[in-house]
């Protein structure tokens, strides 16, 4: 049975996995670059406020070489990677069989069901977590200069690309796929309903998943007028909104609101005669108003160190669904295939 399934799926696994090599000779032949350029600009060794100068002129002096094209294609890889695995390993695996009906042959035989879809579940997961885990794990030892000085791990596109989390998508992915051509006995069907479930999976994680799983950290401190700071304001109601950039380097934040003295969030109306078009004290006016006002900046953050405590979060939830998501399809497989 291993040897068939193999047989099954190798043209798409040798596919990936040429593909794979490829972005890992990448990141191999420009390992040594990137460790010269952070030792060139400083950025390597620094303490204290030094670094942030050093890591800037690190990334900017990165910019023109092939280091940083191979780190964008590593992250777009490993984003692309679990709807590859989906699409063309798991969804044709099952759903071509049932499709051509050759499935009825191999239960003729000894082999059992379970067994039947049991090896192919282990054979094609083992070998999408091997593929990601092997990139992400080059590129997160790889980019470990890059992440330091940019600060932005924690960042959503980042963080997906990074640790373990990109070994819980593929593997989820090619279940997904497996399952979907169990259901609809359909490959080409199976494969566009895949490729739909694992793009909407990625896209909600960040948004839905991740940040009840990281359990943010949410702090209220008086409004500053002196950092990084916008106004966006309607001249015929005069509702207004300030926005304020909270300095959390390296944290994820997750939510940011300018809110009142009673805890509401802050919507004006503004005075005109301070602020607006037609106000005759320009900018420093502006700020004097909203000064009185009593302003708070109220940021919902999760702190980079919980980067790992975070992956392994998000990894557990991957590998349970993905978990629940086999015995399904053994069920169906044992109980409803006819």
């Amino acid at each position: 049975m291993i040897w068939m399934t193999w047989r099954q799926f190798r043209t798409p696994a040798l596919a990936t996995g040429t593909l794979l090599l490829v972005l890992l000779g990448g990141l191999a032949l420009t390992w040594a670059e990137v460790t010269e350029l952070a030792a060139q600009t400083g950025y390597t060794g620094c303490q204290g406020d030094t670094c942030r100068a050093a890591g800037e002129a690190f990334l900017q002096a990165l910019q023109p070489g092939w280091a940083s094209e191979f780190h964008i294609a590593a992250i777009g890889a490993l984003y692309l990677l679990p709807a590859l695995v989906g699409i063309f390993w798991g969804a044709p695996l099952v759903a071509r069989e049932l499709e051509s009906g050759t499935y009825r042959m191999v239960f003729s035989q000894s082999v059992s069901r379970g067994r039947w879809l049991l090896v192919k579940l282990a054979v094609g997961g083992a070998a999408a977590a091997l593929g990601a885990g092997l990139l992400s794990l080059v590129l997160t030892e790889w980019a470990q200069p890059i992440d330091g000085a940019s600060a932005d791990r924690m960042n959503p596109l980042v963080f997906a690309a990074r640790g373990i989390v990109p070994v819980g998508y593929a593997t989820l992915a090619f279940v997904v796929g497996v399952a979907t051509g169990l259901l609809l006995r359909r490959t080409l069907a199976a494969m566009a309903v895949t490729l739909l479930v694992v793009v909407s999976l990625q896209i909600a994680a960040p948004f839905v998943v991740r940040p009840w799983l990281a359990q943010p950290v949410t702090t209220v401190s008086p409004l500053q007028f002196d950092g990084d700071y916008g106004i966006s304001m309607s001249s015929d109601t005069g509702r207004m909104t300030v926005h304020a950039q909270p300095d959390r380097r390296g944290d994820w934040i997750v939510s940011s609101t300018t809110i009142t003295s009673t805890g509401a969030e802050f919507t004006g109306p503004a005075d005109m005669t301070q602020c607006g078009p037609r106000a005759l004290g320009g900018r420093e006016a502006c700020q004097s108003w909203l000064r009185k006002q009593n302003l708070s900046l109220k940021v919902s953050y999760v702190p980079s160190s919980k980067f790992w405590d975070l992956q392994w979060r998000e990894f557990g939830v991957l590998i349970a669904v993905t978990v629940v998501l086999s015995l399904f399809s053994l069920w169906w497989v044992r109980r409803r295939l006819v």
